[in-house]
């Protein structure tokens, strides 16, 4: 199957990205590597005009290459939930809620205990959201703050569950 090149939105003339997620420098025709990140795994590259440069997303210059600007309040979603897919049929434009029930769908979120900060388990939680003592009590055993207890019982925090 043969790759489609348009030139990288803003860079016309100096950068070409296809629709498999390739880029390349129009004058040497050589591609560039990518790095992934490794904070989420998205690919990223390095362009440059004018003598200064930008660090930009893969999956983002395949996306406003092929599928135009996005609508207002959309970002650019991976189908599959591979963040080094950037195939342009695995990209679309979509919400940011749609985005997020991605992320859970593929089990890419970090909600619950798969944040790396939480200190609660999902079990603690319902047992929390059980407990009639006073929200002072709770925390203490808990080794949190009031406030914590609040947000939970009331389902501002671990509303996933």
């Amino acid at each position: 199957m043969t790759e489609t090149w348009l030139p990288v939105v803003g860079y016309e003339g100096i950068y070409e990205v296809s629709d498999h997620g390739n880029v390349r420098t129009v004058k040497t025709g050589l591609l560039k590597k990518p790095t992934a990140s490794k904070k989420d795994g998205r690919l990223s590259i390095l362009l440059w005009q004018d003598n200064t440069c930008k660090l930009m997303k893969v999956h983002r210059l395949v996306a406003f290459a092929f599928l135009g600007d996005p609508p207002p309040k959309h970002e650019c979603c991976h189908n599959d939930g591979n963040p080094q897919h950037n195939h342009i049929s695995n990209l679309r434009w979509d919400t940011v809620a749609a985005n997020q029930a991605d992320r859970v769908k593929h089990g890419t979120s970090n909600r619950g205990e798969q944040c790396g900060t939480s200190k609660l388990t999902t079990a603690q939680v319902l047992a929390i959201r059980a407990d009639n003592r006073l929200q002072r009590e709770i925390a203490l055993d808990y080794g949190v703050r009031e406030n914590t207890i609040s947000r939970i019982k009331s389902g501002k925090r671990w509303s996933h569950i």
